[in-house]
Protein backbone atom coordinates (compact mmCIF):
# COMPACT_ATOMS: atom_id res chain seq x y z
CA UNK A 1 0.00 0.00 0.00
CA UNK A 2 2.72 2.56 0.62
CA UNK A 3 4.53 1.50 -2.73
CA UNK A 4 1.09 2.09 -4.06
CA UNK A 5 0.63 5.60 -1.90
CA UNK A 6 4.38 6.23 -3.50
CA UNK A 7 3.42 5.52 -6.81
CA UNK A 8 0.37 7.94 -6.84
CA UNK A 9 2.35 10.20 -5.30
CA UNK A 10 5.07 10.20 -7.81
CA UNK A 11 2.33 10.68 -10.92
CA UNK A 12 0.58 13.24 -9.60
CA UNK A 13 4.28 14.94 -8.86
CA UNK A 14 4.90 14.15 -12.30
CA UNK A 15 1.81 15.45 -14.20
CA UNK A 16 2.20 18.98 -11.44
CA UNK A 17 5.28 19.30 -13.01
CA UNK A 18 4.36 18.21 -16.82
CA UNK A 19 1.60 21.03 -16.41
CA UNK A 20 3.55 23.86 -14.76
CA UNK A 21 6.15 23.04 -17.52
CA UNK A 22 3.26 23.54 -19.78
CA UNK A 23 2.30 26.41 -18.56
CA UNK A 24 5.30 27.88 -18.35
CA UNK A 25 6.27 27.68 -21.72
CA UNK A 26 2.71 28.60 -22.71
CA UNK A 27 3.73 31.88 -20.63
CA UNK A 28 7.06 32.78 -22.56
CA UNK A 29 5.34 32.34 -25.33
CA UNK A 30 2.66 34.74 -24.77
CA UNK A 31 4.71 36.83 -23.25
CA UNK A 32 7.61 36.71 -26.39
CA UNK A 33 4.35 36.87 -29.15
CA UNK A 34 3.15 39.79 -26.87
CA UNK A 35 6.78 41.56 -26.52
CA UNK A 36 7.36 41.51 -30.18
CA UNK A 37 4.16 42.90 -31.08
CA UNK A 38 4.84 45.86 -28.34
CA UNK A 39 8.55 46.56 -30.44
CA UNK A 40 6.57 46.27 -33.57
CA UNK A 41 4.11 48.53 -33.22
CA UNK A 42 7.00 50.78 -31.38
CA UNK A 43 8.98 50.62 -34.64
CA UNK A 44 5.90 51.14 -36.73
CA UNK A 45 5.25 54.09 -34.40
CA UNK A 46 8.48 55.61 -34.47
CA UNK A 47 8.58 55.17 -38.21
CA UNK A 48 5.51 57.69 -38.28
CA UNK A 49 6.78 60.10 -36.23
CA UNK A 50 10.13 60.51 -37.92
CA UNK A 51 8.40 60.76 -41.28
CA UNK A 52 5.91 63.33 -39.60
CA UNK A 53 8.70 65.10 -38.29
CA UNK A 54 10.67 65.03 -41.54
CA UNK A 55 7.43 66.42 -43.66
CA UNK A 56 7.09 68.92 -40.88
CA UNK A 57 10.68 70.05 -41.22
CA UNK A 58 10.22 70.12 -45.06
CA UNK A 59 7.16 72.32 -45.01
CA UNK A 60 9.16 74.79 -42.58
CA UNK A 61 11.52 74.74 -44.86
CA UNK A 62 9.80 75.36 -47.51
CA UNK A 63 7.74 78.28 -45.86
CA UNK A 64 10.88 79.98 -44.76
CA UNK A 65 11.81 79.87 -48.47
CA UNK A 66 8.89 81.26 -49.56
CA UNK A 67 9.05 84.09 -46.77
CA UNK A 68 12.69 84.99 -47.49
CA UNK A 69 11.33 85.08 -51.22
CA UNK A 70 8.73 86.96 -50.45
CA UNK A 71 10.70 89.53 -48.20
CA UNK A 72 13.38 90.14 -50.70
CA UNK A 73 10.55 90.80 -53.78
CA UNK A 74 9.30 93.21 -50.74
CA UNK A 75 12.47 94.89 -50.13
CA UNK A 76 13.09 95.29 -54.15
CA UNK A 77 9.66 97.11 -54.48
CA UNK A 78 10.35 99.34 -51.18
CA UNK A 79 13.70 100.50 -53.16
CA UNK A 80 12.28 100.97 -56.22
CA UNK A 81 9.55 102.98 -55.05
CA UNK A 82 11.84 105.01 -52.77
CA UNK A 83 14.23 105.14 -55.72
CA UNK A 84 11.72 106.43 -58.28
CA UNK A 85 10.42 109.29 -55.26
CA UNK A 86 13.66 110.51 -54.85
CA UNK A 87 14.39 110.63 -58.51
CA UNK A 88 11.08 111.86 -58.76
CA UNK A 89 11.98 114.90 -56.30
CA UNK A 90 15.28 115.75 -57.81
CA UNK A 91 13.95 115.77 -61.36
CA UNK A 92 10.48 118.01 -60.32
CA UNK A 93 13.11 120.49 -58.50
CA UNK A 94 15.03 120.80 -61.62
CA UNK A 95 13.13 121.32 -63.88
CA UNK A 96 11.12 123.64 -61.70
CA UNK A 97 14.48 125.71 -61.77
CA UNK A 98 14.96 124.86 -65.47
CA UNK A 99 11.51 126.68 -66.42
CA UNK A 100 12.32 129.93 -66.44
CA UNK A 101 9.99 132.55 -68.08
CA UNK A 102 12.65 133.04 -70.68
CA UNK A 103 12.71 129.05 -71.59
CA UNK A 104 8.54 129.21 -71.59
CA UNK A 105 8.69 132.26 -73.90
CA UNK A 106 10.82 130.10 -76.09
CA UNK A 107 8.24 127.29 -75.84
CA UNK A 108 5.25 129.79 -75.92
CA UNK A 109 6.83 131.38 -79.56
CA UNK A 110 7.30 128.34 -81.15
CA UNK A 111 3.79 127.09 -79.94
CA UNK A 112 2.56 130.26 -80.94
CA UNK A 113 4.13 129.78 -84.86
CA UNK A 114 2.18 126.79 -85.38
CA UNK A 115 -1.23 128.45 -83.64
CA UNK A 116 -0.67 131.30 -85.89
CA UNK A 117 -1.23 129.37 -89.08
CA UNK A 118 -4.51 128.84 -88.38
CA UNK A 119 -6.38 132.52 -89.07
CA UNK A 120 -8.46 133.84 -86.40
CA UNK A 121 -6.90 131.43 -83.54
CA UNK A 122 -5.81 133.19 -80.55
CA UNK A 123 -3.86 131.32 -77.95
CA UNK A 124 -4.31 131.03 -74.30
CA UNK A 125 -1.69 130.21 -71.75
CA UNK A 126 -1.68 129.80 -68.22
CA UNK A 127 1.12 130.32 -65.88
CA UNK A 128 1.81 129.61 -62.14
CA UNK A 129 1.31 133.27 -60.17
CA UNK A 130 4.62 133.84 -60.14
CA UNK A 131 5.85 133.47 -63.39
CA UNK A 132 3.03 135.53 -64.35
CA UNK A 133 4.38 139.25 -64.07
CA UNK A 134 7.78 137.84 -66.25
CA UNK A 135 6.11 136.09 -69.29
CA UNK A 136 3.73 139.39 -69.85
CA UNK A 137 7.09 141.66 -69.50
CA UNK A 138 8.20 138.99 -72.38
CA UNK A 139 5.43 139.88 -74.22
CA UNK A 140 6.36 142.93 -74.58
CA UNK A 141 9.76 141.83 -75.93
CA UNK A 142 10.77 141.51 -79.08
CA UNK A 143 11.05 137.76 -78.98
CA UNK A 144 7.17 137.51 -78.60
CA UNK A 145 6.10 140.63 -80.48
CA UNK A 146 4.55 138.40 -83.59
CA UNK A 147 2.28 136.89 -81.04
CA UNK A 148 0.62 139.66 -78.96
CA UNK A 149 -2.91 140.47 -79.34
CA UNK A 150 -3.02 136.87 -79.91
CA UNK A 151 -2.68 135.44 -76.32
CA UNK A 152 -4.42 135.93 -73.68
CA UNK A 153 -2.78 134.86 -69.87
CA UNK A 154 -4.30 132.85 -67.04
CA UNK A 155 -3.36 131.67 -63.72
CA UNK A 156 -3.12 128.19 -63.51
CA UNK A 157 -3.28 127.29 -59.56
CA UNK A 158 -2.32 123.54 -60.35
CA UNK A 159 1.62 123.75 -61.17
CA UNK A 160 4.29 124.79 -59.57
CA UNK A 161 6.29 126.05 -62.96
CA UNK A 162 5.67 125.92 -66.38
CA UNK A 163 3.08 126.40 -68.67
CA UNK A 164 0.19 125.22 -70.05
CA UNK A 165 -0.87 126.31 -73.95
CA UNK A 166 -4.07 126.02 -75.76
CA UNK A 167 -6.42 127.81 -78.16
CA UNK A 168 -8.63 129.72 -77.10
CA UNK A 169 -12.31 128.96 -75.67
CA UNK A 170 -10.98 125.60 -76.03
CA UNK A 171 -10.36 122.96 -72.72
CA UNK A 172 -7.35 121.32 -74.07
CA UNK A 173 -3.72 122.50 -73.16
CA UNK A 174 -0.59 120.64 -74.21
CA UNK A 175 1.00 120.76 -70.85
CA UNK A 176 4.27 122.01 -70.00
CA UNK A 177 3.99 121.94 -66.15
CA UNK A 178 7.03 121.11 -64.05
CA UNK A 179 4.87 118.16 -63.05
CA UNK A 180 4.14 116.79 -66.22
CA UNK A 181 7.88 116.97 -67.65
CA UNK A 182 8.94 115.70 -65.07
CA UNK A 183 6.40 112.59 -65.16
CA UNK A 184 7.59 112.05 -69.00
CA UNK A 185 10.88 112.20 -67.88
CA UNK A 186 10.66 109.47 -64.68
CA UNK A 187 8.60 107.32 -67.00
CA UNK A 188 11.50 107.21 -69.25
CA UNK A 189 14.22 107.20 -66.87
CA UNK A 190 12.30 104.77 -63.68
CA UNK A 191 11.99 101.60 -66.05
CA UNK A 192 16.42 102.16 -67.12
CA UNK A 193 16.97 102.89 -63.26
CA UNK A 194 15.29 99.84 -63.10
CA UNK A 195 16.64 97.70 -65.19
CA UNK A 196 20.34 98.76 -64.18
CA UNK A 197 19.81 97.99 -60.47
CA UNK A 198 18.32 94.71 -61.45
CA UNK A 199 20.72 93.60 -63.55
CA UNK A 200 24.11 94.58 -60.55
Amino acid sequence: MAEELQGLLEKIRQDGIQKADAEKEKILTDAKSRAAKIIEDAKAEAELAKKAADDYAKASEARAKSAIQQAARDIKLALRNDLNAIMKKLVQGSVGAAMTPELMGKVLLEMAKTYASTPGTSIEVLVNKKDLEGMEALLKSALLAQIQGKTAFGVGADFGAGLKVGAKGNDGYIDFTDEAVTEAICAYVGPRLAEYFAQN
